[in-house]
């Protein structure tokens, strides 16, 4: 009896459509991790974030706990004086300016927070793709929860004609308090914060200005003492790890440091070369 032989079953495409269609799920989850990557956005708290406005400059500070956002306008043609001890100029050339100088964006927000004490440190520029897409989101979702202050229409700006006949405006008194209370971070850090600013600079009234902006963020200054000897930028010590890296981008400090125990919920100890940058 001849035995029938048996048909081998070809093999269909399967096997390379499975890899194919694998290939891509690890392209798109790959694609989509890079994009929404934040890297400053945090959904437990406040962003803060200083961009240009045409010819003025706009900080967005978007709350998540609120889910909310507000939009403070403050005129470019507003004189101030600048961070990192480049002399006097007006807000919205000092884009400009940080590109010449080579340190961007930073100029603007330091110059920001030490004329103001508005605790910013972001610009639009230092924004990653994950930043923007869901700044873009939560703008989109939140439109109709959105507040616009123009800063010049507050007691914080005075009107006046500068030398060359230009108008324009100058820093006059405290934020007022309805503002300042907005950039608060106790909802995220806690309610009943103190610190305490060592300040070894040998500058008057840096501590009073770097007291100022820590205070804006809800947390009370229990003491400001001079001292000597720490030749460093600063250093930001405290209980609560976010808020110390929170704090020390915000002032540019490099050395940081969590601590458990100690008096203070946050030390801020400000050097002789910290002067050269606020």
């Amino acid at each position: 009896m001849k035995r029938r032989a048996l048909k081998r079953k070809k093999k269909g495409n399967w096997g390379w459509l499975k890899w194919f269609g694998l290939a891509v799920l690890l392209l798109i989850t790959g694609y989509s991790v890079f994009f929404f990557q934040t890297k400053y956005w945090n959904s437990n708290g406040k962003l803060a974030v200083v961009e240009s406005y045409g010819l003025e400059v706009l900080i967005s500070l978007f709350d998540s706990k609120a889910s909310n956002y507000v939009e403070i306008i403050i005129p470019g043609n507003t004189q101030v004086l600048t961070a990192y001890g480049l002399g006097t100029w007006k807000l919205g050339s000092l884009w400009k300016l940080g590109t010449d100088e080579k340190i961007g964006g930073s100029l603007i927000t330091r110059t920001v927070a030490k004329n103001f004490g508005f605790p910013v440190f972001i610009w639009q520029d230092a924004l990653s793709i994950g930043d923007k897409l869901r700044i873009g989101i939560f703008k989109f979702t939140n439109r109709n929860n959105k507040e616009t202050i123009f800063l010049k229409e507050t007691a914080c700006l005075k009107k006046t004609v500068f030398l060359d006949g230009e108008e324009g405006y100058l820093v006059n008194n405290d934020v007022p308090e309805k503002i300042s209370s907005l950039f608060s971070d106790q909802k995220e850090f806690g309610n009943v914060l103190n610190a305490k600013i060592i300040d070894y600079s040998g500058s008057y009234n840096i501590s009073n200005s770097v007291g100022t902006i820590i205070e804006t963020m809800g947390i009370k200054v229990a003491s400001i003492s001079k001292n000597s000897g720490f030749g460093s930028d600063c250093k930001v010590l405290g209980k609560n790890r976010g808020l110390v890296k929170k704090v020390a981008l915000l002032l540019g400090c490099s050395q940081t440091e969590v601590k458990e125990s100690g008096v203070f919920d946050l030390e801020i100890s400000l050097g002789k070369k910290f002067v050269q940058q606020f």
